[in-house]
């Protein structure tokens, strides 16, 4: 039989425990926490919290936002160039792919803030290691072990801050940019079905006898671990409990959105969950063959999620909160391949969204024709971005996170 305790007796058998002296330094330290932490977050300014969409495979920034009043776009592209009267006009020279009407009308709405021609030096075309470098924020010759967001985690975030569903991931991997010392950030689906079940038990005791096997104070490498357990055990508590706040049930993660990750995110959200950084996958845009109905189908579906999120954190009272981050591990090359489609390149646009943005576009479009062995020279060094976040938004001091100095950039109002 599975034993499934509450997140309340949980606490009530810590207390217990702790009261005649059985309870370990990590069951007493969480019960601690949890007790009397408050909604204030400490490293979050303001309860603010960041969403980071990462469009895997590689998006096609020419295909995205199209430089339509550039002859050399469709000398490079004859047959999958954007015919003009389908792309919804930005500037004399910019050009949203039409799928995109979603997006464009939050721009048009002061919520979006298009960053040109983003990339890093000696970039590599490798799916693997690009987003390793995207993750780890670092340079393309230097392997670092810890995430970005983990650094962060690591080195500004306390109290109810680090426990582990401070950052959350929706779908079945945890992102390499959590990664960090402290172990924050968990991987759920489905926030229903997320949760530690232990194995036959009979009573709370014996319960929390799974976790304490054997009770060395002493040893801190044990309380480590039994701190770790317990946390885990916590938060699959409280992710329950926000998303039951929220009006979810098991199998159908957002009531006003189907499966829609995103959807998952703001119902969390709503239900109070004491996250401050999501991360949501979106597959498919290596688009080597017949890239014109792949990419346009891909386009449409982030369009329109994108304006149904904002449109819901508008509707719960969150908008002005959240603000989401938009990336791929690298662009395509300019010129079309023999197969209908483009092959790995490098520079791209990236988007940042939400009410706090400084709406526009920012950075200097690559050119087309000034190439770099036919790909496109960035002009903004992807940490530029990171840094503008951390700095604009959270109120941190980027430098300690990105273990370099990187100038920010006007996107964040």
């Amino acid at each position: 039989m599975n034993v499934i305790i509450s997140r309340r007796g949980f606490l009530k058998s810590a207390a217990m425990f702790s009261s005649i002296g059985l309870a370990p330094a990590f069951l007493t330290r969480t019960a601690e926490c949890a007790v009397t932490e408050s909604s204030s977050i400490a490293g979050f300014k303001d309860g603010r919290i960041l969403v980071v969409v990462q469009l895997g495979g590689g998006n096609d920034g020419l295909n995205t936002l199209a430089p339509w009043s550039d002859d050399a776009y469709y000398r490079a592209r004859p047959g999958i160039g954007l015919k003009k009267e389908r792309l919804i006009r930005i500037n004399d020279d910019l050009a949203a792919n039409d799928k995109l009407a979603g997006l464009m009308k939050l721009y048009d709405s002061g919520q979006v803030s298009i960053v040109q021609g983003v990339g890093y030096p000696n970039p590599d075309r490798s799916h693997f290691r690009s987003m390793e470098i995207w993750h780890t924020a670092s340079d393309s010759d230097e392997f670092l072990a810890q995430g970005w967001i983990g650094r962060y985690f690591d080195n500004c975030c306390s109290g109810t801050a680090a426990r582990p569903q401070a950052g959350v991931s929706l779908g079945n991997n945890r992102p390499q940019a959590f990664d960090g010392e402290r172990g924050i950030g968990v991987a759920f689906t489905d926030p229903m079905n997320y949760g530690w079940r232990p194995g036959k038990a009979t009573d709370t005791a014996e319960h929390f006898e799974q976790i304490n096997v054997e009770r060395t104070e002493k040893n801190g490498t044990l309380d480590f671990l039994r701190h770790t357990t317990s946390n885990a055990i916590m938060s699959s508590y409280e992710v329950k409990e926000a998303a039951q706040r929220a009006g979810l049930v098991k199998g159908q993660p957002a009531q006003r959105g189907g499966k829609d990750p995103l959807q998952t995110v703001a119902s969390l959200i709503r239900g109070d969950l004491q996250t401050r950084i999501f991360y949501v996958s979106a597959g498919g845009f290596d688009t080597h063959a017949n890239q014109l109905t792949s990419h346009d189908t891909l386009l449409l579906r982030f369009s329109e999620s994108i304006a149904k999120f904002q449109q819901t954190l508008e509707q719960d009272g969150n908008a002005d909160r959240v603000l989401t981050l938009v990336f791929s591990e690298f662009g395509r090359r300019v010129q079309q391949n023999a197969s209908g489609g483009t092959d790995h390149g490098t520079a791209a646009p990236m988007f940042i969204i939400g009410k706090g943005v400084k709406a526009g576009v920012h950075g200097e479009r690559p050119s087309l024709t000034d190439l770099d062995n036919g790909d496109l020279k960035f002009n903004v060094d992807f940490r530029n971005v990171y840094a503008s976040v951390l700095q604009h938004w959270f109120d941190v001091n980027p430098e300690t996170i990105l273990k370099q100095k990187f100038a920010t950039l006007p996107i964040i109002a």
